[in-house]
């Protein structure tokens, strides 16, 4: 009778044991995926801003910036607006040129782990504009969830296709996009833009 309660207290034990190795294996997965999605999210605002400004930046723009202060304001404003989450962010600008059409900035995103802990990703880049006789091509890519715009970006055309946080709907679970007139989800990671283009969520 001792032994056999001795063999249960046992069980118990070593199953309460996996289960607190198992949570902490998910929650490790789990920070490190997010991590790596606020890393990649924040490079693409980052890339999409800097670009964004300095191809508006140059003499065949009227309308664009004409100091080095303007041309820092037009890309905090364009950066903010490609930035996803509601974590904290810092931005500093490195160099600004806009007679060169140089500007360089790093940014860091602080956000909240599952522990509660506080961690940040960085991203730092520089984009220098190429002088071309011919002006850029933009495309505008929208995400519609429930019939509503998501999110909308004003990208160059053949820039990498950016790919917004993935939308909630209460009871359902988002399992891709798909085009607008498209039934199967696909695959947007590595697209790149060519045209104007509408993506609808898909939820089960």
């Amino acid at each position: 009778m001792e032994g056999g309660i001795r063999n249960i207290m046992k069980n118990i034990i070593i199953g309460i044991c996996a289960c607190v190795l198992t949570g902490i294996l998910l929650l490790t997965v789990y920070t490190l995926h997010g991590r790596q999605i606020r890393k990649t999210g924040l490079n693409q605002a980052l890339d999409a801003g800097l670009k964004q400004t300095v191809d508006q930046t140059g003499t065949r723009h009227t309308d664009g910036p004409k100091s080095n202060e303007e041309m820092i304001a037009l890309f905090l404003e364009k950066f903010m607006m490609q930035i996803e989450s509601d974590s904290r962010v810092e931005v500093e600008v490195l160099d600004a040129d806009y007679e060169k059409g140089l500007l360089s900035a790093e940014a860091t995103l602080y956000y909240k782990h599952p522990n509660g802990k506080e961690g940040s990703v960085s991203a730092c880049k520089t984009v220098i504009r190429f002088r071309t006789e011919e002006p850029a091509e933009y495309c505008d890519v929208e995400y519609v969830v429930n019939g509503n715009s998501y999110k909308s970006y004003h990208v160059q055309k053949g820039t990498t296709l950016m790919i917004p946080g993935a939308p909630v709907s209460s009871g359902k679970v988002f399992k891709g996009w798909r085009e607008l007139d498209g039934a199967d989800v696909i695959s947007l990671v590595g697209q790149i833009v060519e045209r104007d283009c509408i993506f609808v969520a898909v939820f089960q």
